[in-house]
Order: C-alpha cells, then sequence, then structure tokens
C-alpha cells in the first residue's frame, strides 16, 4: 500500500514531510521486527524510546518512520535518502489508526464486544463464548488467558494487546470465519490508546476497585481510564451498539447516572440496586454443585443454571446475559451457553482430594476479589478454609496489608507465602502484608510450593483450601525470570 494512501484511510493520522513515493509492506513499533518495506512508528514506551531505534529500524529495511512532531527537525532530512518521514501530534494515536487502516479495519466486519473492569472480566468472556456459540455464531476470545478461535489457542503476552498486534489478532479471526470478538479490555490499553481504533458493538462495566495504582497512581486516573471505554463505544461506526454497566457498583452507577451523555442505549445490572436486570433474591443458591437462579427482571422466572461455582459469578452471569441479551441472543440460547460451560481456567477450579476436603484454585490477587472469593467459600458447607497467598512484586504496596486483613478475616488459617516476586525481595513484600495482620491464625511461608504442601497436609475431611492469586498462570516470576509454577500442578501433588 502507498504510504499516501495509507495515511489517507487513516484519516490523517499523521502528516507526511517527505518520501511520499514510497509503498509499506506492515506497520511496525518494535524496530526488531521491522523487514523491508515497513513503516516503523516512534513509540515512547515505559522504559525506551522508540525514537532511538529509528537507524536500527531503517538499517532493518523500513521504507517510511512516524516521529512526534515536536522532534520532527532531528529526523526531517531522512527523505533525502529515499525514505518516507510521517510526523504525528502522538504517535500511539497514529500506531492505532494507522494499524487498524493497514489491516482493513477488521473490527467493522465482526461483532466486537469490550469487558472492561477490575474484576470478573475473564469469566464474562468465557460465559459470553457459550452463549454465541450456542447461538450458532463462531466466536473469538482476546483476554488474560489466552486468545483464541477456530479451534487455536495462542499465548497471551497481555489481557490486551499493543494496538497493531490487536488490529492484526482482528484481521486473521475475521480471515478465519469469525463472526463475533468478546476481548477484555485492561485499564492499561484504555490508558495507552490500544483499542481506541476497534469498532465496538457493545462495551461492559464489571466494577472498579483497588487496583495497578503503581500504573495509574490515583484512583481517578484508574476510573479515567476504564471510562474511556465507553467514550470508544461512542465512536464506533456501528449500528445497534449498548452499553451494560453494574450499578451496584459506585463508579458503574456513576456512569450509569451520566448515560445521557452517550448517543447509545445504556442497560444495567445488579442484584441490590434497581436495575433492568436482576436476579430474584430469594431464589440465589451457591452450592458445592453450582450457583443457580431466576431472574426478576426483565423476565421473571427465566431459571439460570451454572456449573460455576462461587456467589461473585452471578454478577458474572448477569453480565453476560444483559449483554447478550441486547445484542439480540434469545434466552433459551443463552440458559443453555450457561449450563454447558463446565469450567474456567483459575477461576474458582475445584480439586477434590478424595480424603473429604477440596481444594480451589483462584486468580484473585485484588483485594475486592479476595474478599468475594472467600465469602464465596464461606457459603459452601465446611469446618475450616486454610487460605494460601502472596501479593506480585513490583506492583501497588499499599494493598498489601488489605490482602493481609481480607485473608485472616475470612480464614481460619491464612499462609502468607510469595507470589511472583518479580525484582522486589518477597521477605519485604510478606513483612507488607503482615502489617495488616492483627490475629494469631496465620502462617509465614516464604516458598509457595512449601505453603500449598503445607495447607494440603493439614486439610482434614470438611476442610476447604484456598489457594489464591496465580489462578490459571503457569509461571512465577523471581527476579527478572519466568520460571514455570502451576498452583493446580502443585496441589495435585500434593493431594
Amino acid at each position: 500500500m502507498g504510504l499516501p494512501e495509507l495515511v489517507q484511510k487513516a484519516g490523517g493520522a499523521a502528516e507526511i514531510l517527505g518520501g511520499d513515493g514510497v509503498d509499506v509492506t506492515s506497520v511496525e513499533y518494535d524496530s526488531r521486527n521491522v523487514k523491508r518495506g515497513s513503516l516503523f512508528i516512534a513509540v515512547e514506551g515505559f522504559n525506551s524510546d522508540g525514537h532511538r531505534f529509528i537507524a536500527s529500524a531503517i538499517e532493518n529495511g523500513a521504507s517510511a518512520v512516524c516521529v512526534a512532531r515536536d522532534r520532527a527537525r532531528d529526523f526531517a532530512s531522512l527523505h533525502q535518502d529515499g525514505t518516507g518521514v510521517l510526523a504525528a501530534d502522538d504517535t500511539r494515536t497514529a500506531l492505532s489508526r494507522l494499524s487498524a487502516a493497514f489491516f482493513g479495519f477488521p473490527s467493522r466486519s465482526m461483532m466486537v464486544i469490550g469487558i472492561t473492569g477490575t474484576n470478573g472480566k475473564t469469566s464474562v468472556t468465557y460465559m459470553l463464548e457459550a452463549i454465541l456459540k450456542q447461538h450458532g455464531l463462531i466466536p473469538g476470545v482476546i483476554g488474560t488467558i489466552n486468545y483464541r478461535w477456530g479451534g487455536g489457542t495462542f499465548h497471551a503476552p497481555n489481557t490486551t494487546p499493543e494496538s497493531r498486534d490487536l488490529q492484526e489478532l482482528l484481521w486473521m479471526m475475521r480471515r478465519d470465519g469469525v463472526d463475533a470478538v468478546i476481548m477484555e479490555v485492561s485499564s492499561h490499553a484504555l490508558e495507552l490508546k490500544r483499542a481506541d481504533d476497534i469498532d465496538f458493538d457493545a462495551a461492559v462495566f464489571t466494577n472498579l476497585t483497588r487496583d495497578h495504582l503503581d500504573f495509574h497512581h490515583d484512583f481517578g486516573s484508574y476510573f479515567n481510564a476504564k471510562r474511556r471505554m465507553f467514550h470508544i463505544l461512542e465512536m464506533s461506526i456501528k449500528n445497534g451498539r449498548c452499553g451494560v454497566m453494574n450499578v451496584d457498583d459506585p463508579y458503574g452507577r456513576e456512569l450509569y447516572l451520566i448515560r445521557n451523555q452517550f448517543s447509545y442505549p445504556v442497560t444495567s445490572f445488579g442484584i441490590d440496586t434497581k436495575a433492568d436486570y436482576m436476579p430474584e433474591r430469594r431464589s440465589i443458591n451457591n452450592s458445592i454443585h453450582g450457583l443457580s437462579y431466576r431472574m426478576e427482571r426483565p423476565d421473571p422466572g427465566i431459571a439460570i443454571n451454572l456449573k460455576l461455582l462461587g456467589t461473585f459469578q452471578l454478577y458474572n452471569s448477569l453480565a453476560a446475559i444483559s449483554v447478550s441479551h441486547q445484542m439480540g441472543v434469545p434466552y433459551e440460547d443463552i440458559t443453555t451457553g450457561l449450563a454447558d460451560l463446565e469450567t474456567i481456567p483459575g477461576r474458582f477450579d475445584v480439586l477434590k482430594s478424595g480424603k473429604g476436603f477440596i481444594v480451589i484454585v483462584d486468580y484473585a490477587h485484588t483485594v475486592d476479589a479476595l474478599q468475594k472469593l472467600l465469602e464465596s467459600v464461606k457459603e459452601l458447607d465446611h469446618r475450616r478454609v486454610i487460605t494460601v497467598f502472596g501479593c506480585g512484586g513490583d506492583r501497588d504496596r499499599t494493598k498489601r496489608p488489605l490482602m493481609g486483613k481480607v485473608a485472616e478475616a475470612n480464614s481460619d488459617l491464612a499462609i502468607v507465602t510469595s507470589d511472583n516476586p518479580r525484582t522486589e525481595d518477597s521477605d519485604r513484600i510478606i513483612r507488607d502484608i503482615v502489617v495488616g495482620l492483627e490475629k494469631d491464625n496465620h502462617e509465614i511461608i516464604p516458598d509457595r510450593e512449601e505453603a500449598i504442601g503445607m495447607a494440603v497436609g493439614m486439610a482434614r475431611a470438611g476442610d476447604i483450601v484456598v489457594i489464591a492469586g496465580k489462578g490459571h498462570e503457569d509461571y512465577q516470576i523471581i527476579g527478572t525470570e519466568k520460571i514455570h509454577f502451576d498452583d493446580k500442578e502443585v496441589a495435585a501433588r500434593c493431594l
């Protein structure tokens, strides 16, 4: 594709300063991926500035480069050697728009549902995948655990990929016949404009609780990042768009109160607050066999039965029901799809011991998620709850004592251990957690495998062992090294 054509299709995301006769064979933001004919876009990252790698990109065959406008003077002469030069006010915006244009705006040819919120995104995507399959569609999923479609599963380095990679994923899905894409949209992705040029059909807000303050610095910035999801939906060219919000969550309620700012309809779901989609409270049943309830609104009496455990999945199922119903899926397909969903990796994942106790592996790694997980566990018949947990390194330190407080308050025994310490000292992380402990019902076992072994070894009939924090992850990050470690595997060996 010619450079002027690409820029025109991208709506003038950048200005051509010279070398407009070149062709573009790919769009790249990593100079190591540049090949002959690539357009290299210099993005300022967390650890490095893409402008430093322009010479390397040209050496690797780049036919054109895109730079920040305030630095264009430093690179303007490149066109004299035949290299195309673009300038953009914001190279992140340019990366998103030029990538979407290069891959032919693939999101415009499929239904795309975006899920954002602190907790529940992964569960909602699995539920929607099951519902849409039952409805006869071919779904694709982009999320925390993996990217998957058409029987193929691909490693997910990020919950939401960089904009260029995201557009390529969507292009591949469209090529392979996917009808509907369900994607988790993280606050990082929203802040970094990775999803700006996706034409969404629907956006779902699950909740907002304490997390990622190491990145966003304060809760207001975190909320504003999440709120961008609904402004991106506003810019979509799709007809029949809708927003879906959890109005039991104070931030979801705040979003819902400004719904008139949007040109699309907004639907609500909740349990305690009157909403468009609500369960009949007295019908809610959480047991070791699954979760069941009946709808009260908008259609009383619809029976919902899930094999999934945990009352917190009630909110996730309401989110999936709300958005799929708004997208035209009949209740028959919704209820059947939900009933057929067997499990979600690392989300209330149950291992039976054969000795009368069970082990639950769960991804809960925020204060709210751990609280809801343990509250759901305590609703099950049990003798004791034994919880193994830690906190990740190089992340928000302020949540650590709160995690300790929640674990201690909701467990008969809390075992504090390491999570992914990364480059932090694991003993320091544990000391931060211990600040929140006020009783003596805890043990400190820094080695995670040893901690799991202790919990499983001391469990007796009727006990529930909860291993929280890593869920589906099959690795542990110590320093900068990622080593194989799977909570479920370790627990199974100990049983």
